[in-house]
């Protein structure tokens, strides 16, 4: 994608809730999770801070692309075809991606759990910790959690959530490998914090799948001012570290 097809992107309006959560930004090389609008994204160690950014942003400017063309929540599939359509443009070279109706058959379900089951399909390195941990560390929040608010307002409305994942990791020669992952869940009531409230009588129906990809740096470098100009100011209210514990 060249600067002027970034610039001709239709990008729905950021939105951003009033939260009361402390959004500092990470220590590049450590690992960090955080949310990103409707995604949670996990980066190993060893990810410097701008190439996290650079992550963070294309997977934001992708969703918000997607929102400008099609409904998040009632055109979910023409939303996730813009939203692969502007990561591939960006720098990402993804594998096969068909999310897909997935099978709920206990009794008793839970949409984190399911989902961190698919991402964990696809993955083998570093990143399956942090990934578990920034997890576990939204399940141990409160509903009106600010960090819950925040992913909810992005990635769930009325009886429909719409989010994804990523994980995050860095090869031996510099490459950054991401396995994401996309998610709708089709509830039968408001539920507050849906990912980890217990479904029961299969009342549920769940959709999609994980991919790997790699992150082209070297080109994402010469779209990064426009993508940061497309975003605007306030790309990082959006974007949210989670506290971890391992």
């Amino acid at each position: 994608m060249s600067v002027a097809s970034i610039k001709a992107l239709k990008l729905a309006p950021l939105d951003v809730p009033d939260v009361a959560i402390a959004r500092a930004k990470s220590v590049g090389g450590e690992p960090a999770a955080v949310i990103n609008a409707g995604s949670i994204v996990a980066f190993a160690a060893g990810i410097t801070s701008q190439e996290q950014e650079d992550v963070l942003y294309s997977m934001q400017l992708a969703q918000r692309a997607a929102s400008g063309v099609a409904d998040r929540y009632t055109a979910i599939r023409d939303w996730y075809k813009k939203y692969v359509e502007v990561l591939q443009d960006t720098g990402w070279v993804m594998g096969g991606f068909s999310p897909n109706a997935q099978r709920v058959d206990e009794s008793e379900f839970e949409m984190a759990k399911a989902a961190l089951k698919i991402m964990l399909a696809a993955m083998t390195g570093p990143g399956t910790a942090v990934l578990t941990a920034a997890i576990t560390a939204l399940e141990g929040m409160a509903k009106e959690d600010g960090f819950i608010t925040l992913f909810e307002h992005f990635g769930a409305e009325g009886q429909v959530g719409n989010f994804q994942m990523g994980a995050v990791e860095k090869g031996a020669a510099g490459e950054l490998s991401v396995v994401v992952g996309a998610f709708q869940m089709l509830m039968t009531e408001n539920q507050k914090k849906f990912l980890f409230f217990k479904w029961r009588d299969k009342n549920v129906s769940v959709w999609g799948d994980s991919t790997k990809a790699t992150f082209n740096r070297a080109h994402y470098a010469g779209l990064r001012d426009t993508v940061r100009e497309m975003l605007g100011v306030h790309a990082q209210k959006a974007i949210a570290q989670l506290p971890l514990k391992f």
